[in-house]
């Protein structure tokens, strides 16, 4: 539980002083500049902004005289208005050249050094760099800046990086001002809407009752009530642990809205909350609702367990036929859908597209118990090959008398004595209960199925687990890819078995050969997702960190594998970079990491000495202070030493 929540530090705030009563010399320079330039319609939109900021403002009675303007800063203004920083550098240091003594002043440097804030802040934030946005903000103080959007920013920062403390002190310095420099209503609003995601619901609604001073807020705090109960009900659904229901009350709410608005994600909450209550009459009607507004893997998995909650199988298994490419991406939720079709007798055949969807998602899974309804099936179709080969597979995977008994029996309807033989000579002692049953056991009748029951990978091991799998699985990587070039030579090697290869050259170190094996696995729609993968991280034990971003490019990978890529991607090329002294791709790269998985310690220093290398030493010190702020380490401690030194 945490220590500190957001409402007791809240309560600690005391007053501010008064805001000042008109804008100061950096407000005013605008004024000063467009008079200068004679732009008569940006002067006018400026005194406008002035007088809605300070109503008592009145404009200079010296606006327009020469005098106003110590210095000809004109090419600075117009630099300024595109941001162009460096093309200002370039003319303060013509200036210079021309007059030794000269320097801008200190209402240009003062608005130029906010307006740099700025863009650093927004361009940090936009790759999400969150570090370098925390960097930027400075001495930015969150109870008395005008500008709360770079608090939100800062907000953000803090929020990605875990810094609870000044979180809360932000959120403090925003919410709980007082007097004049108090926010407008809209941006409490704002405010308290970002707090949903930081602070657990109780905290957020201690914090609204301190803040919600007028009726008029209370109302328009309505909607970030709603987020919270949003929030309560998602938190509930995630807990398998949790049994105790939101407050009635709240939930009520949301039903009203989704019926009236019907968001898509309040009708899928809604979906999960009631299957949870146990009411699947009710979670039927939100997944159904939610399904016609989109076609949505989840809500569709929320629909079939709610029919399937309902005894209503045939349906429940419509849908999962449906949705059959959808729920490959979660094999095992796919196989107890499918398995209604091949677990019972008195359903009809399964199609090709239904067979091969329940033995792609039992190979991926290695699910001895499907492996074994889909032999019995095949066995009772009289498709004995096939038989063979899945009670070989669920055998491999956990043995049970049942599936040798099942094994057996499909050699003796093969004719395959020798086979048989040795596989009773292996099993008598351990399941000696079961052969007098094999010997008088009847071969099945009835029509043989239309549809074949085929093995997606080669054939299954050989009962005495010989088979290239086995030889995976228990790690003599030698002997698995011996047996998987043995099937090539006679041009008999699956898709799968070449992606297992690939595996084993990688664990062997055998990057050329592994890279090849992955990539003959790609041309198959099953295996390329895993080939690419595979092939990417062979290229990148190889260094060859571009070939390995070209690979993930052309074959996409799921969301985790590709941040586990592209981040070693751009740790290599930072790596490279910082070797061949390119610090600015340095900082680029590390950036382009940071915002897919946290920084570590040796990286942050990569970072603090490439500022170091380019004259930023102020970011290289903060980047070392705060390194060794969190632990002692001498290399740190070095960067801070030495960034610190003029």
């Amino acid at each position: 539980m945490r220590t500190l929540i957001l409402s007791a530090l809240l309560l600690g705030s005391s007053a501010l002083s008064s805001m000042a009563a008109g804008p100061d010399a950096v407000e005013l320079a605008g004024l000063y500049y467009y008079a200068e330039q004679k732009q008569e319609d940006r002067l006018a939109a400026e005194t406008n902004r002035l007088r809605l900021k300070y109503p008592d403002f009145v404009v200079p009675a010296d606006v327009y005289a020469p005098a106003a303007r110590q210095m000809d800063e004109g090419v600075l203004w117009a630099l300024y208005e595109k941001n162009d920083f460096v093309g200002i550098d370039a003319e303060i240091g013509r200036k210079r050249v021309e007059s030794p003594e000269w320097s801008p002043s200190e209402d240009f440097s003062g608005k130029l050094a906010r307006r740099k804030q700025r863009v650093e802040m927004t361009a940090a934030t936009a790759r999400k760099d969150w570090m370098g946005v925390i960097e930027a903000a400075g001495t930015l103080d969150p109870s008395s800046e005008t500008e709360v959007d770079l608090v939100w920013m800062l907000l953000d920062a803090y929020a990605e990086t875990g810094a609870r403390d000044a979180l809360t002190g932000a959120y403090r310095g925003l919410l709980f001002r007082e007097g004049d420099k108090r926010l407008p209503d809209v941006q409490i609003l704002t405010t308290m809407k970002k707090s949903t995601r930081d602070f657990s619901s109780e905290e957020v609604r201690k914090a609204m009752r301190l803040v919600a001073t007028s009726p008029a807020l209370q109302a328009g705090l309505q909607p970030v009530e709603l987020d919270l109960t949003r929030k309560d009900v998602a938190g509930f659904n995630a807990d398998e642990k949790r049994q105790t229901p939101v407050a009635e009350g709240e939930v009520a709410v949301l039903r009203t809205t989704a019926e009236k608005d019907g968001r898509l994600e309040d009708l899928s909450l809604l979906g999960w909350y009631d299957l949870k209550l146990k009411a699947p009459e009710s979670a039927e009607r939100w997944f159904k609702a939610a399904l016609a507004k989109r076609r949505d893997e989840e809500n569709a998995k929320g629909f079939y367990l709610s029919l399937a909650a309902q005894n209503r199988q045939e349906e429940a298994y419509a849908v999962a036929q449906d949705y059959i490419e959808e729920f490959s991406d979660d094999p095992e939720f796919l196989m107890n859908a499918l398995s209604l079709r091949f677990s019972r007798p008195d359903q009809p055949d399964a199609d090709v597209r239904t067979v091969t969807a329940y033995s792609n998602a039992i190979l991926s899974t290695s699910n001895a118990d499907h492996a074994e309804i889909l032999a019995w099936y095949a066995y009772n179709a009289r498709q004995y090959d096939a038989a063979r080969a899945w009670f070989g597979k669920s055998l491999d995977w956990e043995s049970a008398p049942v599936r040798v008994k099942g094994l057996a029996l499909s050699l003796l309807r093969l004719g395959e004595k020798k086979d048989y033989a040795a596989l009773e000579a292996e099993y008598r002692d351990v399941y000696p209960e079961i052969w007098t049953e094999i010997k008088v056991a009847v071969a099945p009748k009835g029509e043989k199925r239309s549809v074949a029951v085929e093995m997606p990978t080669a054939a299954a091991t050989a009962p005495g687990g010989t088979g290239y799998l086995a030889h995976f699985k228990a790690k003599r990587f030698g002997a698995c890819i011996k047996d998987i070039s043995a099937m090539e030579a006679r041009g008999a090697a699956s898709a799968d078995a070449m992606l297992i290869k690939g595996w084993c050259h990688l664990e062997l170190g055998r990057l050329a050969e592994a890279r090849n094996a992955f990539e003959a696995a790609l041309g198959n729609a099953r295996t390329q997702q895993d080939a690419a993968y595979g092939a990417a991280l062979a290229l990148l034990r190889g260094r060859l960190t571009d070939d390995a971003e070209a690979m993930v490019s052309m074959y996409p990978l799921s969301v985790k594998r590709d941040r586990e890529v592209r981040a070693e991607i751009y740790w290599q090329r930072a790596r490279s970079a910082f070797d061949h002294k390119q610090y600015r791709r340095v900082l680029d790269a590390l950036n382009a990491r940071a915002s897919l998985v946290a920084e570590p310690a040796d990286l942050s220093q990569l970072r603090g000495w490439s500022y170091y290398h380019l004259g930023d030493r102020g970011q290289a010190q903060a980047v070392f202070a705060r390194l060794n702020m969190h632990l002692y380490d001498p290399a740190a401690a070095r960067g801070l030493a030495v960034s610190s030194t003029r």
